[in-house]
């Protein structure tokens, strides 16, 4: 049976190579683990909308600016005095490419013939984090949902880039995120913060009153899709993951791959 060799989250799925596939399996097993939970008062459905992000920033591949050639030391040319030298460009850069990206998120609905909105679950991607278009987008979303009386939890399994913001007390280093914002609670909400050596959470995922709240486990679903995806034979743990790990991981994190 294929498992990862860390306890919560395995920080070789954040990879650019494997975190579209690592979203979207994720948020189907969510799913999966939902729905009998809901009947039949509820159901969860799948949403997805596109999301125009660009490649990240690369470094800059300079050239120099003065090209020295043999020129000047050729035998003049009668047949083209008019010539004119084409020196390279000073710089060569990259320009911003579009790329669309599909993301997935669950809806809650209630099972009525309106099919009230009650619950959004977002588990978020580099396209929401990053500055930019797709953040914007994403915030004003947020934001929208805030001022609604829909429910919103919000999953953040990647070390890199910026984290969603929050108002009040400074959240503290972590290496991953949740949060549960109750419409009836805001502006407080529940968030917890998750670190690499930490056993990923089981959530509760807020219903209407009086219904009781519903599990979600990131921790077996994470399973699931490590399991039934093989990511074991995709992965490469003999290299450092992308982001790298922070030096005080270094050492633990080998051990548990050494035990491979």
């Amino acid at each position: 049976m294929a498992q990862s060799p860390f306890p919560g989250m395995d920080p070789y799925l954040e990879s650019p190579r494997l975190w579209g596939d690592v979203h979207h399996r994720l948020i189907s097993v969510f799913a999966e683990q939902l729905s009998n939970l809901l009947v039949p008062k509820y159901f969860a459905e799948l949403e997805s909308y596109v999301i125009i992000d660009q490649m990240p920033d690369e470094h800059i591949i300079a050239v120099p600016d003065v090209a020295i050639t043999d020129d000047e030391f050729d035998e003049p040319s009668h047949e083209c005095d008019t010539a004119v030298a084409i020196a390279p460009a000073p710089l060569r850069l990259k320009v911003p490419m579009p790329i669309p990206t599909r993301l997935i998120h669950i809806h809650i609905k209630q099972n009525t013939e309106n099919e009230k909105l009650v619950t959004v679950i977002e588990l978020l991607s580099p396209v929401n984090k990053r500055a930019g278009y797709g953040r914007e987008k994403y915030l004003k979303k947020r934001h929208a949902l805030f001022e609604s009386g829909v429910h919103l939890v919000e999953i953040d399994l990647l070390r890199s880039l910026s984290r969603m913001p929050f108002v009040g007390e400074d959240l503290p280093e972590t290496d991953y995120l949740a949060m549960v914002s109750r419409a009836e609670e805001r502006p407080f909400c529940d968030v917890w913060p998750i670190g690499l050596r930490d056993p990923l959470p089981v959530l509760p995922i807020p219903l209407l009153r009086p219904d009781p709240d519903i599990p979600i486990d990131l921790g077996a679903a994470l399973h699931t899709v490590y399991e039934r995806s093989h990511y074991e034979r995709r992965i490469n743990y003999n290299v450092p993951p992308r982001p790298k790990l922070k030096s005080t991981d270094v050492d633990w994190a080998a051990n548990l791959i050494a035990n491979l």
